[in-house]
């Protein structure tokens, strides 16, 4: 299983800071969470940068990145502040 955080507003739009998923890639994941949570989900995911153990899965294989048992991923969405 894969640990999942879901940051700022897009937990709050599905209801779920932190979830578990069993997939082995990150698209894979990404799809799965879409089926469990839907539209809420896609709208907010968008958006969001996918870190896999604290790596941008942009400097990796995107959503062919490999995941493995263990394994966090955190869906972090763009922050706004001042």
């Amino acid at each position: 299983m894969v640990k999942v955080k879901l940051l700022s507003h897009l937990g709050r739009a599905v209801g779920v800071q932190e979830t578990a998923v069993d997939a082995d890639t990150v698209g894979r994941l990404l799809s799965t969470l879409s089926k469990q949570y839907g539209a809420p989900f896609d709208t907010h995911v968008r958006m969001c940068k996918v870190l896999v153990n604290g790596t941008n899965v942009a400097f990796l294989k995107d959503t062919r990145t490999k995941l493995a048992d263990g394994d966090e991923v955190v869906l972090m969405p763009p922050m706004a502040g001042g």
